[in-house]
């Protein structure tokens, strides 16, 4: 930048790239100043394959850098069903000879060590073969003597596909060329197991392992392949493993007599007679058991003779018997209908021998039912205005407000008794006189005799609901007093015959100056519930409390209004 810019203004052209800001203009009083702007933090994410586990550590700083690690990924369980071969060390992955020499075995023309892995090709020991191993190890048949040009055809096998060319000259050599047929639906009904490829025909261990399974005197284990005889443990076996690990049975020598035994079951009674020899051989007889007290306390319905078991049916007719609704014959065994001649009963019997239930006569109805009973006019209900959903007129649940029911113990239908009403007025001008009162000290009934009454007589008005009943009581009173008169008017209410208990209907609480004569009016009322069969009264006396002065009462009348309505 010193040669660019020697001059007062710089002509050098300095430009910001991606992530740096410029300031300045080069000058020696304005220097260019190049910063780099803050980057956001590298991402650095691990993503895992089916076979390499990765870690990521590490914040990314110079500090603490990003560190990946990875770790391989071995299948625990092979989709083929065997061990994975392949071996995880702290020096890396590894897959041995050793490991993988167990998977093969010899076949025929083959002969193979699994210790070593060494494959070799086996001769027959037929005679006329004339295969052998040459000089050099390799196979070898010597050829044959001068003869005849040979004839050479290609015959097909069920298995393999043979194709000759050539002539069979030294020019025009034979040539031989065979194809394996597999058979792509095994006649057992299998898979095919044999594979071909490019390389020929392929049979793995684990393909044909499961094809097999120990029978009576061998042994195997299919995850391995290994099969081995198994020697009896019964005592007296001559046969053992021998020290070249093949089956071994001492020769001459008396053997052990056999040994035979009988058991007997629950229902077999085996018997054994002879000693096994050609002069006395062995005879095993067996006779079944009949259990003379079998389980259920009955008889033993079974029966053995000379020609062996049996059971008939007349041995199994006595263990059935009739119940209700049949009819049962044990001589013949012929169970039948049984119906009841109890009068009135419809069942018989028809003219092909089945029940037979005749058609059931019309009905005669009552009141309030319609219908025959038959499936075009069935028994039901006949109600005079038709028929309506409940709900077209009441807003609630039928089964809870409906107030049709049905007696259990008669049967009968029923609805509440009908509710009624009734309302009188009386009125009464009480025979008082015109008696006079000073002061009385308090409240006194006017009369004892001089009274009005509202009663309810028990089951005047229902004989079976409950009563609302209402007394409402109107005064009349027409008095004069003199001046200074202070005085209450009132009714004593007796209700049921009890005390009266005083109430002010009408008061005059300033004494004045001057005498009055006046009429008033006023009212009280009296309202019950009473449970059915229940009587009940309200009376009221005149009454009047005199605090000061002289009143005369010139007129009492009452009138009396009665209401009583069933609940």
């Amino acid at each position: 930048m010193a040669k660019c810019c020697t001059s007062p203004g710089c002509k050098c052209v300095v430009q910001a790239g991606p992530g740096v800001t410029v300031d300045g203009n080069g000058s020696t009083g304005t220097p260019y100043v190049i910063s780099s702007d803050a980057a956001e933090p590298t991402a650095l994410q691990a993503t895992d394959t089916p076979t390499v586990d990765m870690t990521v550590t590490g914040t990314g700083t110079a500090a603490d850098p990003f560190q990946v690690s990875a770790d391989v990924i071995l299948d625990p369980t092979p989709p083929g069903g065997g061990d994975n071969l392949i071996q995880s060390g702290p020096e890396g992955l590894s897959l041995e000879c050793a490991d993988v020499r167990g998977c093969f075995s010899a076949g025929d023309g083959a002969g193979y060590d699994p210790d070593t892995g060494v494959i070799t090709a086996r001769p027959s020991t037929d005679a006329g073969n004339t295969v052998s191993y040459g000089t050099d190890g390799g196979l070898f048949a010597p050829a044959a003597d001068a003869a005849e040009p040979t004839a050479l055809e290609a015959a097909d096998s069920s298995s393999v596909d043979t194709e000759v060319t050539g002539t069979g000259t030294a020019a025009d050599p034979f040539v031989v060329t065979s194809s394996v047929i597999l058979a792509p639906n095994p006649p057992g009904g299998g898979d095919q197991l044999i594979q071909s490829g490019p390389n020929g025909l392929s049979l793995e261990c684990a393909d044909v392992r499961g094809c097999f399974s120990a029978g009576d005197g061998a042994g195997y284990d299919p995850d391995t392949g290994v099969i081995t005889a198994r020697v009896s443990g019964d005592a007296g076996n001559q046969t053992s493993i021998g020290s070249d690990g093949g089956l071994f049975t001492p020769a001459g020598g008396a053997a052990e007599p056999t040994a035979l035994e009988v058991t007997d079951s629950d229902t077999v009674d085996l018997t054994l007679t002879g000693d096994g020899t050609a002069a006395s051989p062995f005879s095993v007889s067996a006779d079944v058991k009949l259990n003379p007290a079998p389980p259920g306390g009955g008889d033993n319905l079974i029966q053995s003779g000379p020609d062996g078991l049996s059971l008939e049916c007349a041995d199994v007719r006595g263990c059935f018997s009739a119940g209700d609704g049949a009819g049962y014959d044990p001589d013949t065994g012929v169970i039948t209908a049984r119906p009841s001649t109890d009068a009135g009963n419809g069942l018989s019997y028809g003219t092909d021998g089945g029940l037979l239930v005749p058609s059931a006569a019309a009905l005669t109805v009552g009141c309030g039912l319609q219908g025959d009973g038959t499936a075009a006019a069935p028994l039901a209900a006949f109600p005079i205005a038709g028929e309506q959903p409940w709900a077209d007129d009441w807003d609630c649940d039928a089964a809870a407000n409906s107030t049709l029911k049905c007696d259990p113990d008669s049967g009968a239908l029923w609805t509440p008794p009908e509710h009624t009403s009734a309302s009188v007025t009386i009125q009464q001008n009480h025979p008082l006189g015109t008696p006079v009162f000073g002061p009385t000290g308090g409240f006194l009934i006017v009369d004892t005799t001089a009274w009005s009454e509202g009663a309810y007589t028990a089951d005047s008005l229902s004989t079976c609901r409950g009563i609302s009943f209402s007394t409402e009581f109107t005064g009349h009173v027409e008095a004069t007093w003199t001046a200074g008169s202070v005085f209450d008017l009132g009714y004593g209410v007796s209700i049921d015959g009890g005390p009266p208990a005083v109430r002010v209907m009408h008061s005059r609480l300033q004494a004045g100056d001057v005498a009055g004569h006046e009429r008033w009016s006023f009212e009280t009322a009296e309202a019950t519930v009473l449970a059915a069969h229940t009587s009940h009264s309200v009376r009221v006396y005149p009454a009047i409390n005199v605090v000061s002065g002289s009143v005369t009462l010139n007129q009492w009348i009452t009138d009396t209004h009665l209401i009583a309505i069933t609940r």
